[in-house]
């Protein structure tokens, strides 16, 4: 099976990826949406230029698909975009992070038929809290934008680790948050990962927005850097 990885940067696609290299599935590459409009229904819009850092760092080639953003048209655009990269690259599997998000995975499915592939969803259909919970445990994120009432200006920036995690947990519990953010809650960025090897990504510098009336808000990363982890 030779793999290519939908991949954000955030968390549960890295950690569907880290399943699938456990499993001891060729992946042969990563593929992330470049959305013109961050409104994307489907695809993370965010910072996602930087997961060119998550890359280098696993010494995975990772390939770029344009799309427009628009809802369903994004969808058409990503499929077609995925043939050439077939064509070119090779592969008979998408590895997927959809964890609950059925607007997610049909479109993941639909696509993975037109193509002709198998797709590897590990997470799919899990316990969200389980799967944050092993994330946590794992791998290190913080939260790059919110959209959801409860989350507050607080949590922007921040990265949800041991000790957070059960105020975290209450929260989206109170609020009834999807706890792995598939409702569009929030988006993460991974920090760290054993993928990485020795390295983290470090955020030098970055701008934050927040509109305090909408419970709305993202951060921008202008300037970040793979650097050495200190003991």
């Amino acid at each position: 099976m030779r793999a290519i990885a939908l991949y954000t940067g955030g968390k549960d696609s890295h950690y569907a990826l880290m399943k699938a290299l456990e499993e001891g599935i060729e992946v042969i590459g990563l593929v992330t949406a470049l959305p013109k409009s961050i409104e994307s229904w489907m695809f993370h819009a965010v910072n996602i230029k930087w997961t060119e850092l998550h890359a280098r760092a696993m010494g995975i080639k990772q390939y770029f698909i344009e799309v427009s953003g628009i809802k369903e048209r994004e969808v058409d655009e990503f499929t077609e975009g995925l043939k050439k990269l077939m064509r070119d690259a090779g592969f008979d599997c998408l590895i997927v992070g959809a964890v609950a998000s059925k607007y997610q995975y049909d479109r993941v499915m639909a696509m993975a038929k037109k193509l002709g592939v198998d797709v590897y969803a590990p997470l799919w259909g899990r316990d969200p809290y389980e799967v944050l919970n092993e994330e946590i445990g794992k791998i290190k994120f913080m939260l790059i934008a919110i959209q959801a009432y409860g989350l507050t200006e607080k949590w922007l920036g921040k990265i949800i680790s041991e000790e957070n995690k059960n105020e975290f947990i209450n929260i989206c519990r109170k609020y009834y948050l999807s706890p792995v953010g598939e409702g569009g809650e929030f988006e993460t960025f991974v920090i760290y990962s054993p993928l990485f090897g020795d390295r983290e990504v470090k955020i030098v510098r970055y701008e934050k927005v927040w509109y305090s009336t909408q419970y709305v808000g993202y951060i921008v990363i202008k300037e970040a850097k793979l650097e050495l982890l200190t003991s």
